[in-house]
Order: C-alpha cells, then sequence, then structure tokens
C-alpha cells in the first residue's frame, strides 16, 4: 500500500479478546518488573560485545534463541499457559518476530562489531522516538505536541553529535555503519511495540507471546546464518557459551516476560522509556567489564539524546497542565485492551 494511502486509511478494527482473561490494571509488581528488565537488556550489550568475538552474528543470535526458547518453553509448561489456536495468531507473531527480534537482533549484534556497548545502547534508546510517531499514525492513542517535535529535533542532533565523533577516525566507515544499524534496530523495535498493541494485545498470554516471537525467530536466524556463514558455529570457549546462554535466558527469556506483562497494562510509549534505566546498566558495564572510554562527543550527544526522550514523552508544558489532563483521558480511551498476568 503507498505510504500515503496508509497514512489515510481507516484503522484495523482491534484484535478480538481472549474471552474470560483480562486485567487492564497494574498489581503493583510493574515497577520492579520494569526494572528487572532493564537490568536484563542493559546487560544484553555486555555480552553481545563478548560473544561477537568468537561467534558470527546469526550464530550468536541463533543460539541465543536456543537458550531463550528453551527457558520459555519451561515457563510455559510450567505455568499452564494457553497457547493461541486461531492460526491467524502465529502470522502476527511471525510478523513481530520478525520485527522485534530477527531485524533488531541481527543489526545490533552485528553493529557491535565495530562500535561499543555502551554507544549501542544509546543508540537503541531512540526506540521511544520510533513508537511516539507510529503510535501517532497507527494507534491514534498518542498526540504530537509542540514539546514533543522539539523532543524529536533534539534526539536527532544527540545522534548527530555521536556520529560526528566518529568522523576521522580510523575504521570511521565502520563505525558509522554500525551507529545507523543500530538506528534502524531501533525503529524496528518501535514497529514492534506499535504491531503488538495493535494487532497482538489482549489475544493471547503474554507468557505465549514471547515464546511465540523466540521460537518463531529462531528458524529464520538459523535460514540466515546458514545462508550468509555456511553454517551455524557453536561457541567453543566458555565466554562464548556464557554470552549465548546469558543473552538466551536473561535477555530474551526473562526478559521478554517482564516486557510483554508490561505491555499487557502500560502503553508501548511509556514501556519503551526502559531504554532510560538500561542505558545506564550498559555504559556501566561497558566501562567496567570493557574498558570502553566515554569521549566529550559522545556524553554530549547521550545527554541530547535522553533530553529528546524525556521531552517526547512529555504531554505538554506545565503552564498547559490542564490540557495534558484532557490528553490523558482521551489517550486511556483509545488504548487497546490489555491481556492477564503471566
Amino acid at each position: 500500500m503507498p505510504a500515503s494511502e496508509a497514512l489515510t486509511a481507516p484503522p484495523a478494527p482491534p484484535a478480538t479478546p481472549v474471552a474470560g482473561r483480562h486485567d487492564r490494571h497494574e498489581t503493583g509488581v510493574e515497577p520492579f518488573l520494569f526494572v528487572g528488565l532493564a537490568a536484563a537488556w542493559g546487560s544484553s550489550y555486555l555480552f553481545i560485545k563478548i560473544g561477537v568475538e568468537t561467534l558470527p552474528v546469526f550464530s550468536l543470535v541463533a543460539w541465543r534463541l536456543v537458550f531463550g526458547t528453551a527457558f520459555l518453553v519451561v515457563a510455559v509448561l510450567v505455568g499452564r499457559v494457553p497457547l493461541p489456536r486461531d492460526p491467524r495468531r502465529y502470522l502476527d507473531l511471525v510478523i513481530l518476530s520478525t520485527v522485534n527480534i530477527v531485524i533488531p537482533f541481527a543489526l545490533i549484534t552485528w553493529a557491535e562489531r565495530s562500535i561499543d556497548s555502551g554507544l549501542a545502547s544509546i543508540l537503541n534508546a531512540t526506540t521511544p522516538f520510533f513508537t511516539l510517531l507510529l503510535s501517532v499514525v497507527a494507534l491514534r492513542a498518542e498526540r504530537m505536541t509542540g514539546i514533543r517535535v522539539a523532543g524529536l529535533l533534539v534526539g536527532f542532533v544527540g545522534v548527530i553529535v555521536i556520529s560526528g565523533g566518529s568522523l576521522g577516525r580510523p575504521g570511521a566507515f565502520g563505525e558509522l555503519g554500525g551507529i545507523v544499524a543500530v538506528i534502524v534496530a531501533s525503529a524496528s523495535y518501535g514497529v514492534g511495540n506499535v504491531f503488538f498493541a495493535r494487532r497482538i494485545r489482549g489475544t493471547m498470554h503474554p507468557t505465549a507471546t514471547a515464546l511465540g516471537q523466540v521460537s518463531l525467530a529462531l528458524p529464520i536466524i538459523a535460514v540466515l546464518g546458514i545462508l550468509v556463514d555456511g553454517r551455524l558455529v557453536a561457541p567453543a570457549v566458555p565466554e562464548a557459551l556464557l554470552a549465548v546462554a546469558w543473552l538466551g535466558i536473561v535477555g530474551s527469556g526473562i526478559a521478554y516476560l517482564f516486557f510483554f506483562r508490561l505491555l499487557a497494562v502500560w502503553a508501548p510509549t511509556r514501556v519503551s522509556l526502559v531504554t532510560y534505566a538500561m542505558q545506564v546498566v550498559a555504559v556501566a558495564l561497558g566501562v567496567i567489564v570493557l574498558g570502553e572510554t566515554l569521549t566529550v562527543g559522545f556524553l554530549v550527544g547521550a545527554v541530547l539524546v535522553i533530553g529528546g526522550i524525556t521531552m517526547v514523552n512529555v504531554r505538554s508544558l506545565p503552564w498547559r497542565r490542564a490540557a495534558a489532563t484532557s490528553e490523558a483521558e482521551a489517550d486511556a480511551e483509545a488504548e487497546p485492551a490489555a491481556v492477564p498476568e503471566p
């Protein structure tokens, strides 16, 4: 469909909720899940950097998904989680696995061959920008305000400042390629967040969603690995085995259980704020464990990106709080139905 038609086409009807399995209310555990998610995904950048030293990109991602799938299968069995019976739900999961795992996992892993783990985490913080833009167009559940537009511009300038620090240095082309790859991955995550809210939320258990997207991404990544590298390479050193096990169990298993539980009750833009906290974890681990350095350009750009995200997630200026309250009420009415707790 042409872009002009996509923007003017009427929104698709919301997916049919699962009968008897709804929970529109927070339970109080969500902030703890948020912190756990930030720690799980923030540490993932460190282990991607460790793993990519000895494993090809698709092999690293494939083994990560093997561990993740095994963990989530156990979670489904122990929790007696019902799996979707409607074949259309599996098509949705294939799409979700492509935009939420296959594309971003491969791009970020490839990028960390040439850029620091801390830099990758900062650039991935642009995910809320794309989530907001897509939510405005696809969900009609967010509203674009002046301060949000300014936030997008500030964040864009921050990315330029960070990217500019790579110019004129040895390996600059590879670094810039890595920067672009992470930004594209962030856009793909934004698509995944909005696609979940539009097509999947309210139709299946969050744990089933996590298992579905991780397990369905595995054969896609495996085929790509065979086509690109000729074969899938098994971890041959303890560091690589630790990396894929951590990435699979913590970064893809536990993290997605938390992620989809949060998406079940929070708006996509709010959940995407996890990129704030995980940056702290990722940058700290990069400096402490890997000895990565923080340049002035990196720090300035990071401040601009984080500041831009802050502005994007402010509905209005303080002296327009009454208008913001009205927007919040309208947004709440537009939010899709939530799914049950895992």
